[in-house]
């Protein structure tokens, strides 16, 4: 009988064991590599990208740095031209503070030598005044020559002193005429014709004369009055009586006026108040009593007992203390003026006085 084979569970051999093996390493190589490859992958491309921004940034950078060295270069030059200027501005400077400290110096000599120039001009002009007053005591001269025939200097009792005076005129219209009809029909008259009514001749030269007589050391004002009162020059200042040019500015001034309206007393004596410093001599040339208190009035005629009332208002306002000197010119139908005027002179410490028609 045939032997038979025995049948060996294990049918593999070593060579199919080794190829089973390679093949579990090659798949095993496969998986890991495949895991490891993506992660790398992905990393590389991470990479690359923050490259690429370094690379960008790294060329930005240059070329601001390249932009930032040319505007600092640029900006050196610029400094170095304005610290230039600055240095020949404060050489200018130091010149000028010379040049002005030159300048101050001079100028203070200057004024030094003005200042010595005004003294002594100053005292030049007083001397000269001095001897202009003594040659004009010396040799009975006043700052207006008074025209006339014969020696002018009557004896009036007027007490020509003090050192603050002021003429006061009447300029209304009665001092045209020295009677009521003339005074009507000259104030009809052409202006020349008034101006040259003889009792105003005779009233501007009154002034004339008072202002040439007052002493050269006082100081004067002419005031005027009709409805309002004024002075007449200066702006209401006082005048030196040695001062010919303005003495004879406010005669002049009193050419040009032509006797108008009524007599407002009252007005005139509000004025004198106010002037400062007070007077301490007043001259009234006046030819009557008062018609008005006010610059306006609805009367249109007026009787001798209203006049007198309007008058002695009109004193009350009169400050105390200063002589009244009145130089009272004619005029028809005022029964009650020489003797109001008379009173007025004789309470006040003054005088009054009729001067004869030839006078001054």
């Amino acid at each position: 009988m045939a032997k038979q084979r025995q049948i060996s569970v294990f049918t593999l051999s070593f060579i199919d064991v080794m190829a089973g093996g390679f093949g579990a390493v090659v798949i095993m190589f496969l998986i890991i590599n495949h895991a490891t490859e993506t992660p790398m992958e992905s990393e590389n491309r991470d990479l690359k990208a923050a490259s690429r921004l370094l690379d960008y940034r790294i060329e930005t950078g240059e070329e601001n740095l390249s932009f930032i060295r040319n505007l600092v270069g640029n900006l050196s030059i610029r400094i170095a031209d304005v610290e230039k200027r600055i240095d020949e501005t404060i050489e200018e400077l130091e010149i000028e503070s010379l040049e002005v400290e030159n300048i101050e110096k001079t100028a203070q000599d200057q004024t030094e030598t003005l200042a010595k120039l005004i003294t002594e001009l100053e005292q030049t002009e007083r001397e000269i005044e001095s001897m202009e007053r003594v040659r004009f005591r010396q040799q009975g001269q006043t700052t207006v020559e008074v025209l006339g025939e014969g020696d002018r200097q009557y004896l009036t009792g007027l007490f020509m002193g003090g050192e603050h005076i002021v003429i006061a005129v009447d300029v209304s219209a009665s001092m045209l005429d020295q009677t009521i009809v003339n005074i009507l029909r000259r104030r009809n008259m052409p202006i020349e014709r008034q101006h040259n009514a003889p009792k105003w001749l005779r009233a501007k030269r009154t002034v004339t004369w008072l202002s040439a007589n007052i002493p050269l050391e006082s100081r004067f004002q002419i005031a005027v009055y009709n409805n309002q009162a004024r002075f007449l020059t200066n702006n209401g200042q006082w005048i030196d009586a040695s001062d010919g040019q303005r003495v004879r500015e406010a005669l002049d001034a009193l050419e040009t006026i032509v006797p108008k309206e009524g007599t407002n007393l009252k007005g005139l004596f509000e004025l004198v108040s106010d002037i400062q410093p007070m007077p301490d001599n007043l001259f009234l040339l006046a030819d009557g009593l008062p018609t008005m208190d006010a610059p306006t009035t609805r009367r249109v005629t007026i009787d001798s007992n209203l006049r007198f009332r309007l008058f002695h208002d009109a004193i009350r306002i009169l400050p105390s203390g200063i002589p009244v000197n009145v130089i009272m010119f004619p005029l028809e139908g005022d029964m009650f003026a020489a003797a109001s005027y008379w009173e007025l002179g004789y309470r006040s410490g003054g005088t009054m006085i009729t001067p004869s028609k030839d006078w001054p």
